[in-house]
């Protein structure tokens, strides 16, 4: 008796993905000034989920050039949400 075996074909490897191939999302978090005026800062960021989206949003978020925009203004990260923009 002769037993033979089929073997799949092995899988393509996995593809690295660029920024450029990440979903862009739009996280906007809120933020006060020191004088209590409310309002907004929206990041535009590549992530490929909602939660990693949000962490690389915060991070931005402390950075030089974000810190500058917001002259002062205090930014709420925990309360940020995340749009896939399309």
């Amino acid at each position: 008796m002769t037993i033979t075996a089929t073997i799949p074909a092995p899988a393509p490897a996995p593809r690295h993905l660029t920024a450029a191939d990440l979903p862009l999302w739009l996280v906007t978090m809120p933020t006060t000034s020191p004088t209590g005026a409310r309002g907004e800062q929206t990041f535009a960021v590549r992530a490929l989920t909602y939660d990693e989206a949000l962490g690389a949003a915060a991070t931005t978020a402390y950075a030089h050039p974000a810190l500058r925009h917001r002259r002062g203004a205090r930014i709420d990260t925990a309360a940020a949400r995340a749009t896939l923009h399309h």
